[in-house]
């Protein structure tokens, strides 16, 4: 019994997916003559983010559901990079088909930060979230185990 258990959780794929949601964000574009971001609008819609890790932080995908003035939007891509700082902020980079983006979760206020049109230097625009996660009944992240 014990060696398929084994076996089992050798085999085994680990799924994380953390869905944040958020009531408020700030919409920045860069000024190139004054070198930095310019708040442009603060918006009260409804926004859902999820990011899907899929058997390793540095592989699955992130989607990006928000209303504006009405309509749906919706960003996605695939993570291709994982990286986390000191005070426990976690960095996904992600493309799709035709572009590339990044987002910041800071714990600790809240916030998620998504870095998107990105040119030969920089990200030309971010939006900063207002995040509340999923309420589960330990913590904002869900894992899921597979065996194939």
């Amino acid at each position: 019994m014990l060696i398929v258990l084994t076996c089992t959780s050798i085999f085994a794929q680990l799924d994380n997916q953390k869905r944040l949601q958020s009531d408020q964000r700030k919409y920045y574009t860069w000024n190139y003559e004054e070198k930095k971001y310019e708040l442009k609008e603060t918006e009260y819609e409804h926004s859902i983010i999820d990011i899907r890790e899929i058997g390793s932080k540095t592989n699955g995908y992130i989607v990006i559901s928000m209303l504006d003035n009405g309509l749906t939007r919706l960003q996605h891509g695939s993570i291709y990079s994982y990286t986390q700082n000191s005070e426990n902020e976690g960095t996904w980079l992600f493309k799709s088909k035709n572009s590339k983006a990044k987002i910041t979760y800071n714990p600790k206020e809240n916030t998620l930060t998504y870095l998107f049109d990105a040119d030969n230097e920089r990200y030309r625009r971010l939006m900063i979230f207002n995040v509340v996660p999923d309420e589960l009944p330990d913590s904002s992240l869900r894992t899921v185990v597979k065996i194939d």
